[in-house]
């Protein structure tokens, strides 16, 4: 169902608003600092303000994929992009650390509209066939939101700050989100509109074992991925290794670079394999990995080895995350589809507030709050049992491939 130029306008213009989205997911790493600062709070705190952009999001996700299968695309996600506006506007504005939070749950529950709408709409314009190639062309074209936000947001950050960064960011969401208006189109797309009750719909989804052993796997691959690249990646390595913010930011754009080019490649070879599960078996047998290296050797590695390992963290989640979200819509009709891939991106998103938050809280308490390797290694440890978990969930199961 693919239309030339009038597709590709769309696309672009969700991947933009994507990027932005992925902007303010992981941007806190860099100003972490700035902000514990700024507004005199702990780790605890800065990982509860951090956190609320990933419970707002998980909560618009069920809403989000009833309104896109019931309202259409355009006017979901112009909608939702104008509360991600005012969060920023008020983030950039917040005299306290309760007003950043405010800003920042608004932002999260605005961005919650990017991704799954997208998605919907590769579903609906393009061949169902291409679907994991173009997501991961997608989530890579938006992960270029991960790069801005390592070196790049730090250089502007101590060149203008963090408050006028965000501005600039502001500007540009505004402008897109106009894009966005005027570029999606619904015509042509009332087929693939649930005729079907909410409830139904629902009861439908998560009535369906395969759907909520899957669900499984986003809630510790993602949490625990996010909340080290989103947020405690940066003073893993100003704390552990020294780093100053511009070389924290540095070596996490690897973490982006590795989803970025691994991304796309795992949706062509699943496409082209016509199998699912090994490619996400691989994604979580390597996150797996990061961890375990991190929980024995995190401490001392020298920088070749550290960069290598963040580059596969970014590599590992590549393959993961377009794999499972292409799993949940083929195991429903088109129809419903993007009110399940929305349900299964509730369970990442519950992950990632959950698990921000939660490193806090270790770090605070483990070792008088003194932020040293041992109190991160507790993490890295719990990341290795959760991993270890989501890859025995992942050899049980199904293929999804010939229910597309």
């Amino acid at each position: 169902m693919e239309k030339g130029k009038y597709t590709i306008i769309i696309f672009l213009s969700l991947s933009a608003l994507f990027f932005f989205s992925i902007v303010h997911r992981v941007g806190i790493a860099v100003i972490a600092f700035d902000i514990m600062d700024e507004f005199r709070a702990d780790a605890s705190l800065l990982g509860l303000m951090s956190s609320m952009y990933f419970f707002p999001y998980a909560v618009a996700q069920i809403p989000v994929g009833i309104m896109l299968d019931r309202i259409g695309i355009r006017k979901t996600v112009t909608m939702l992009s104008m509360v991600a506006c005012l969060g920023n506007l008020i983030f950039f504005l917040s005299p306290s650390i309760e007003v950043l939070t405010l800003g920042r749950a608004l932002v999260g529950f605005g961005v919650g509209g990017f991704y799954v709408s997208s998605l919907k709409a590769i579903a609906v314009w393009f061949d169902p066939k291409r679907f994991a190639t173009l997501t991961g062309v997608f989530t890579s074209i938006g992960n270029m939101g991960a790069v801005f936000a390592s070196s790049p947001l730090a250089l502007l950050t101590l060149a203008l700050g963090w408050r006028y960064s965000f501005l600039i960011i502001f500007i540009f969401m505004i402008f897109f989100t106009g894009v966005a208006w005027f570029a999606i189109k619904d015509e042509g797309a009332e087929s693939f509109r649930s005729k079907g009750t909410v409830l139904s719909d629902l009861r439908t989804i998560f009535s369906r074992r395969e759907f909520l052993m899957l669900a499984l796997v986003p809630l510790f691959t993602y949490g625990f991925f996010i909340s080290f690249q989103g947020l405690w990646g940066g003073p893993f390595l100003m704390d552990v290794y020294g780093m100053s913010k511009p070389s924290a930011g540095n070596f996490l754009l690897l973490i982006g670079l590795g989803f970025m080019i691994l991304g796309p490649i795992a949706g062509f070879i699943s496409d082209k394999t016509r199998r699912r599960k090994p490619v996400l078996m691989t994604g979580v047998l390597l996150s797996l990995l990061f961890w375990l290296i991190m929980y024995v050797a995190g401490g001392s590695l020298d920088d070749y080895q550290l960069m290598s390992v963040l580059f596969l963290l970014g590599s590992a989640f590549g393959f993961c995350n377009n794999i499972y979200m292409t799993m949940s819509k083929e195991l429903f009709t088109t129809d419903i589809c993007g009110t399940a891939m929305a349900c299964l991106n509730t369970f990442a998103f519950i992950g990632a507030g959950f698990f921000e938050y939660f490193m806090g809280v270790v770090l605070e308490i483990s070792y008088g709050g003194s932020r040293i390797f041992a109190s991160y290694q507790l993490i890295f440890l719990i990341g290795v049992v959760c991993l270890a978990a989501s890859l025995i969930v992942a050899t049980l199961l199904k293929e999804t491939f010939s229910e597309s």
